[in-house]
């Protein structure tokens, strides 16, 4: 596959992903443990301190295991010529195994870029939001409206 139709495929979803963080305003809820796609997903390791918040993370993942999927397709078609009666449809094993290992490693040059956009968009709209909310719990607990 071309290799600048291959970057362009994966830096345009890592774009679209950064154009996201940059919008995005306060946390969903969600548990320590996170989701399963993301407990399941290498790409979930960008976050590797867990200080991320969950929605984030699990849109960075699916952006990319849809581009690795798209590339597993193209991997696959270019690969295997079309032959009617014995093409799969569906991309074979070593075509993804290849899609994911190109991914991870274009995701991971751009490594510091996830990071940037995370911390300089997101985590401060965060501690905006944790702000807010402690004031307010702290202000109701204070006129006893949390007496117990």
């Amino acid at each position: 596959m071309n290799r600048h139709a291959l970057n362009d495929l994966i830096e345009c979803s890592l774009q679209r992903w950064y154009r996201s963080v940059s919008e995005w305003r306060s946390p969903a809820g969600g548990t320590k443990a996170g989701c399963v796609r993301c407990r399941e997903s290498e790409f979930a390791a960008f976050d590797r301190s867990g200080h991320w918040p969950h929605d984030l993370i699990h849109s960075l993942v699916a952006t990319l295991e849809l581009a690795m999927t798209q590339l597993a397709v193209a991997l696959h078609e270019e690969q295997h010529p079309r032959d009617d009666s014995c093409r799969s449809a569906e991309p074979c094993s070593s075509c993804i195994d290849s899609a994911r290992a190109t991914v991870r490693a274009c995701a991971s040059r751009h490594a510091q870029d996830i990071a940037d956009v995370i911390n300089e968009c997101a985590m401060p709209r965060l501690a905006v939001y944790v702000e807010m909310n402690t004031n307010l719990a702290l202000n109701a607990a204070t006129r006893g409206e949390w007496a117990s």
